[in-house]
């Protein structure tokens, strides 16, 4: 009975194991609310009325699908770009200029947006959105709070290094 048992035992724990993994690395129950909450911050920071939300929502749309689409179209010249070290007499300019032309689209797009985005604030949300706009181009993208454990060196009162 006892030989039995072990094995069936063992097989439940390695799928437990497996989900708690998948779980751990896809987080598919923050990946919603993630995404909802970067869609609504700029909504909720301006106090965009109904209506106004109603208009976000329609320039949103489309936007997002034309970001997915340059991150695509990068991801596969990148893709063919890094598959070529092996290739004699390739020549990586050509590709890495088409991959600064959908990057230069992207950045166009992201502006176009902002830019009718800005189109339907009033004047007392234009000031807020400014100054959003320019904390996020400063800032770049978010990182977490240091601890000392992901501190920089420099700041981890280490003597300095010789050379």
């Amino acid at each position: 009975m006892k030989s039995k048992l072990l094995p069936i035992l063992l097989i439940v724990l390695i799928v437990l194991n497996g989900v708690l993994i998948f779980m751990l690395f896809k987080k598919p129950h923050e990946k919603g609310s993630q995404n909802r909450n970067q869609r609504n911050f700029l909504t909720e920071q301006l106090q965009f009325s109904v209506v106004q939300k109603e208009q976000f929502n329609t320039l949103e749309q489309p936007h997002k699908e034309n970001m997915n689409a340059f991150d695509a179209q990068i991801k596969r010249n990148k893709n063919f770009l890094f598959r070529s070290f092996s290739e004699k007499n390739f020549n990586s300019d050509s590709i890495t200029s088409t991959i600064g032309r959908i990057v230069a689209k992207k950045e166009s797009e992201v502006f176009h947006f902002f830019q009718k985005v800005r189109n339907l604030c009033n004047e007392e949300q234009l000031k807020s959105f400014d100054d959003i706009i320019m904390k996020a181009l400063h800032n770049g993208k978010r990182r977490p709070p240091m601890d000392e454990r992901t501190q920089s060196p420099m700041k981890r009162n280490h003597p300095p290094r010789d050379g």
